[in-house]
């Protein structure tokens, strides 16, 4: 119980801070919540390292935050790569990752559109709570895909009406928007061919994986499988 009281002090803070000074989704900072960790992020690279990663696998993951995603792709990853457009975020990993994870190949800042790797650089990137936060979401899934030789592992919310204004904003205010599944699916049609995986559960966990959407659908967490070559666009 004690071990709780500081993960619910700091849930509380941020609840307030966040309602009574709304901030621009440009200003978040993974570290703003540093010593917290997010259980279905942590579920969401799990899942990806089960079904996608392969034994000797080199990953990308774009938006990698406080870290942890970077470690668990070691897992099965020869190599793991980041990316974050959060100056703060690569500081601290440079501080907790590297000279400590034998597998990291490197971290770098990047402008959030442009990725500065050849075509098929990577064989999985992973992308986790990070597309809600993404203006010009269409050319960052392109540009993702192009980077990648499989395809792309995405986790973003499942838009639920307890967390969204009547407005049909998030609450969250660091998120630009957030999608169903039904509305999500044709946007990543135009981009390649999804496979599509939740993740159900509360907040806390523990979750379940799933493909169909249920009451408690917490995540949507596809794969978006690059299209054949020559093919074009999924339909």
């Amino acid at each position: 119980m004690k071990a709780l009281v500081p993960l619910f002090a700091k849930r509380l803070y941020w609840n307030l801070r966040l309602h009574l000074l709304p901030p621009a989704p440009g200003e978040y900072s993974a570290t703003d919540t540093k010593g917290t960790i997010v259980p279905c992020q942590i579920e969401a690279y799990f899942l990806a390292l089960n079904r996608w990663v392969d034994e000797g696998s080199r990953v990308l993951d774009v938006g990698f935050g406080l870290g942890y995603g970077l470690n668990i792709l070691a897992i099965k990853a020869s190599e793991v790569s980041g990316v974050d457009i959060d100056a703060r975020a690569l500081e601290h990993c440079r501080a907790t990752v590297e000279g400590r994870n034998p597998r990291l190949r490197s971290l770098a800042l990047y402008d959030g559109l442009n990725l500065e790797f050849p075509d098929g650089e990577f064989d999985v990137v992973t992308c986790v709570d990070v597309l809600e936060h993404v203006e010009h979401y269409g050319r960052f899934l392109d540009e993702l895909l192009r980077v990648s030789r499989k395809g792309v592992f995405i986790s973003t919310p499942n838009r639920r009406r307890e967390y969204t204004r009547r407005d049909g904003r998030p609450r969250n205010p660091w998120h630009l928007r957030e999608w169903t599944r039904d509305e999500l699916d044709p946007i990543f049609r135009r981009h390649g061919v999804p496979e599509w995986h939740v993740l159900n559960g509360p907040f806390e966990g523990p979750f379940r994986h799933g493909t169909e959407i249920e009451e408690s659908t917490l995540t949507l967490s596809p794969f978006l499988w690059k299209a054949p070559s020559g093919a074009g666009p999924a339909s």
